[in-house]
């Protein structure tokens, strides 16, 4: 069985308030489209009803968020919940908010720092506002270094579970029911679609003739429709290894994996919708056109999986998942059998000599008595000597105090004296027979 690892509540603390800045970025670059250009040309610009600086959008208000922006508000701000919430998610949306901050922010600062008027990025764009495109690209400068600290962090507040010496705590939980294997396939069509789209993409790039239209796959110059745009290829080369990650971890089922693949589908989820209901807008969904048919046809194809395939892992791994049995046998770090911390097992309260401090099988209850066993349960008492006045059968020990069936032997009298020369001290603990009288 693999080892099994968590997020220390120090990384986790420091991953989500990181988490936290890179959500308050997102939400003004929302807020400064929203009043700038009105709710209505937004949502047309995201819909491909309107085009930016082709008369949609005014070119002193050219957008800066595109629909993935609102799919990264909602992973950060559930990233950043989660942490300080102390959720068992929290460790793999952390880890998937910082890989798309820093790729999508990266990708910010290529575009806006390397838009001129002569060298123009973004498709239509005449005479963007300076102060904006500078602002653009400071904030998401701004955003690097974070990113990259939280990349650190996380990697390096992985700890064993349970760790030795140290009281396990909740336990951390796995995928439970279909969630994993479902979700791993969903996973794996995302990432060979992917695979599909590039090599189809490279093909079509590298038949056109010089190499420019690579420039323009990877980097988006001339192609981007706002500040924050990203290019075919860079979303290309984020988003196939977040794919690939996440299915390896839902089909593993590993602790990490319920976090890894919401903070996926999170992202996509949106995406897709607006490019579903744009399509539907314009009349385009089952119409290929006359350019790249093949490439418009994959295109409907991703659209619809990632669709259909978010809101599948979103409805199975938003489900509670199945704690990690620290008792399991064969889990590193786990107890062994005999020992305190296993279900089944327990210490008893006294005892010494071999065999001191094993478990015994099934739960064990002293009696209000405390007293100890003394030998087999149901045997004589080896050594006893015989009470005088006392008639019958001896009498049966069938185990300490308020077990069913026992009965205390003559004379027996509760801690805190002695009684007759023929009674019994009071229970001191440990095994062997009782003092002679």
């Amino acid at each position: 069985m693999p080892h099994i690892r968590v997020l220390s509540k120090g990384a986790r603390i420091t991953a989500g308030a990181l988490c936290l800045l890179f959500l308050l970025h997102t939400l003004y670059w929302l807020g400064h489209d929203l009043v700038t250009l009105g709710p209505g040309t937004l949502w047309d610009v995201w819909t491909g009803g309107t085009s930016a600086g082709l008369g949609g959008a005014p070119m002193a208000a050219y957008p800066v968020t595109t629909p993935y922006e609102l799919g990264l508000a909602l992973l950060q701000g559930a990233a950043a919940v989660t942490a300080f919430a102390g959720r068992r998610p929290a460790g793999g949306l952390l880890a998937v908010a910082t890989a798309l901050t820093f790729s999508l922010r990266v990708q910010a600062i290529v575009s806006t720092g390397s838009h001129t008027s002569t060298d123009r990025w973004f498709l239509g764009a005449g005479d963007i506002d300076d102060s904006t495109l500078m602002a653009v690209f400071l904030s998401a400068g701004a955003l690097v270094p974070p990113a990259l600290v939280a990349a650190v962090v996380l990697p390096a507040g992985i700890r064993a579970w349970p760790r030795p010496g140290r009281a396990p705590g909740l336990p951390p939980v796995r995928p439970g029911g279909p969630a994993g294997p479902v979700s791993a396939i969903v996973l794996g069509a995302f990432t060979l679609l992917w695979v599909i789209w590039i090599c189809y993409a490279l093909a079509e790039s590298l038949g056109s003739g010089p190499g420019a239209s690579l420039e323009i796959l990877f980097t988006g110059r001339g192609v981007l429709r706002a500040m924050l745009g990203m290019a075919p290829g860079w979303a290309w080369l984020t988003f196939l290894p977040l794919c690939a990650v996440g299915a390896l971890l839902a089909a593993t089922r590993r602790v990490s994996a319920r976090g890894f693949a919401l903070g996926t589908a999170l992202v996509l989820l949106p995406v897709a919708f607006l490019s579903l209901i744009g399509s539907l807008r314009t009349g385009t969904l089952f119409e290929l056109g006359d350019v790249a048919p093949g490439g418009v046809l994959l295109g409907r194809v991703q659209m619809l999986v990632e669709l259909v395939g978010s809101v599948v892992v979103l409805v199975l791994m938003g489900r509670p998942g199945v704690p990690v049995q620290s008792g399991a046998p064969g889990l590193p770090g786990a107890p062994g059998p005999g020992t305190a911390g296993v279900p089944g097992f327990t210490v008893p309260a006294h005892g010494s000599g071999p065999g001191r401090g094993q478990g015994v099988p099934g739960p064990y209850a002293p009696g209000a008595m405390g007293a100890p066993a003394y030998g087999p349960v149901g045997g004589p008492l080896p050594g006893a000597p015989a009470h005088g006045g006392h008639q019958g059968p001896p009498a049966r020990h069938q185990g300490p105090p308020g077990a069913p069936g026992y009965q205390a032997p003559p004379g027996y009298q509760a801690p805190g004296g002695f009684q007759t020369p023929g009674g019994y001290p009071p229970p001191q603990g440990g095994f062997g027979p009782p003092p002679a009288g």
